[in-house]
């Protein structure tokens, strides 16, 4: 045999060999596009608590806001410093050039999204993520053997994982937003059926009662997954010379139920707007709501009104009027709780250059007698110094066409401290006139300050 064919054979046998290697093999490549973001070497993969989740649904992370532009190397809060938990089904999966593993997700709608496994190959070391990472994989590979080609499942999971957007290129499954988690950390298959539970609502969501008289809300409790326990109900939060009582003061067993909740308040009980927080208990489950409750003025000392609306940002980010604010401000995740409700207003925080911005549009009544303006503030930073305001929260009075009349404060990363402290400035100044509540957050390059608002409440007397 010549030498020429003798090489060209060689040639063709390695070639054949790398024919037959194993597809994962051949695959074995990490990814670029955001790449530190999905495995947690990025510098904000520390705002993320993996001791701490939240559970959420295919539907409310499609319906999120997509960041424009979306940063390659720095993270979107709070959607992307959040460990959240979705239970769904396992549709489809694959084994991607990247190495990921390629699921995707679909609730009973028919809505679709993406969750990831990177594999540990794939993750630096110095990553928060790794154990969850591997673990995930490990789960995943126990029960399924991914290759590059879509296979079928059809089996419940409960995902949990760190929230992602990424880029959209017609991905398989995705969301319309690119919305994906990603690193997945944890992954149960068959997830066993939901704890016996309950829930409460209260209604009206808001109440309103002058000194001297009485007001009532209905609460209610709704047996779950076969609780079957009574469950006590109280009260906190009540401002002063204001009492609460309950009619039933439980819920019998199995626990649905109703109540009447009477405030009864003095004729000298405090004026303003309080957030009061009713707590149900029972089964070793414990579920709180709140009311909005409004102390007005009686007799000869006019009447107390609260002017604002959506005071407490408690119609979601579905619906934000009458406030107008920047995309991504409104917040339900347990990364910055509300003071009351369930949400709160969630200004900067990204760790980057950013503004964000809230405002309502308001008329004082000429006959305003006190106008005082009242919010609850909360500040986290991740600033060292002690001496430099890096990061900035204003909150001016403005008129109806943008024009600066008043700023009443400057907070700064300086200002950071734990909880909500509450703020109040006297706007009777500004009475007859329609003026805009502005706030203003702005953030430098680095290290994230965050500034939560929540319970805005403009109250007038006439």
């Amino acid at each position: 045999m010549s030498t020429c064919r003798r090489i060209c054979l060689l040639v063709g046998l390695v070639f054949l060999n790398l024919l037959l290697v194993a597809p994962s093999t051949l695959l074995a490549q990490c990814g670029v596009e955001r790449w530190s973001v999905k495995t947690g070497t990025d510098p904000d993969a520390g705002l993320v608590n993996v001791n701490s989740s939240s559970s959420t649904t295919i539907a409310t992370l499609r319906g999120l806001t997509a960041p424009n532009p979306i940063p390659s190397n720095n993270r979107v809060s709070p959607t992307e410093t959040t460990q959240w938990v979705i239970n769904a089904t396992l549709t489809q999966y694959k084994l991607e050039s990247d190495s990921d593993y390629h699921l995707v997700l679909a609730d009973a709608s028919g809505n679709t999204m993406i969750v990831e496994i990177p594999s540990p190959s794939c993750v630096g070391s110095g990553s928060p993520f790794f154990a969850g990472i591997q673990n995930a994989r490990s789960e995943f590979n126990a029960r399924f053997t991914a290759t590059t080609s879509f296979q079928t499942a059809n089996i419940p999971v409960q995902i949990k994982g760190v929230g992602m957007f990424d880029f959209l290129h017609g991905q398989t499954g995705v969301a319309p937003n690119g919305i994906e988690l990603h690193p997945v950390l944890d992954i149960i298959f068959n997830p066993s059926a939901p704890a016996p539970d309950f829930s409460l609502s209260t209604s009206p969501a808001s109440r309103s009662v002058a000194q001297g008289s009485t007001g009532t809300v209905s609460v209610s409790t709704s047996a779950l997954n076969g609780f079957a326990s009574s469950i006590s109900l109280s009260a906190s939060g009540l401002p002063s010379g204001v009492t609460a009582s309950f009619s039933p003061v439980s819920i019998a067993s199995p626990g649905t139920g109703s109540s009447t909740l009477t405030f009864t308040a003095s004729s000298t009980a405090a004026v303003g707007t309080s957030t009061v927080t009713i707590t149900a208990t029972g089964g070793g489950k414990t579920h709180t709501s709140t009311v909005s409750l409004s102390l007005t003025s009686s007799g000869g000392g006019g009447t107390t009104t609260q002017i604002l609306g959506n005071p407490g940002f408690e119609n979601g980010s579905s619906n934000t009027a009458p406030w107008t604010l920047t995309s991504g401000v409104i917040n339900n995740s347990a990364s910055e709780p509300p003071h009351g409700g369930s949400w709160d207003a969630w200004m900067d925080g990204y760790g980057t250059s950013h503004t964000d911005t809230a405002l309502q549009q308001v008329t004082i009544p000429s006959a305003t007698t006190a106008a005082t303006l009242t919010f609850w503030l909360h500040i986290d930073t991740a600033e060292t110094s002690t001496t430099t305001a890096f990061d900035t929260l204003t909150v001016q009075i403005r008129n109806s066409s943008g024009t600066v009349l008043s700023t009443l404060a400057t907070y700064s990363n300086l200002n950071a401290a734990s909880g909500y402290k509450q703020k109040t400035f006297d706007l009777t100044s500004f009475k007859g006139q329609t003026i805009q509540i502005f706030f203003k957050g702005v953030e430098d390059s680095t290290l994230q300050t965050s500034f939560v608002l929540d319970d805005v409440n403009l109250n007038v007397t006439q």
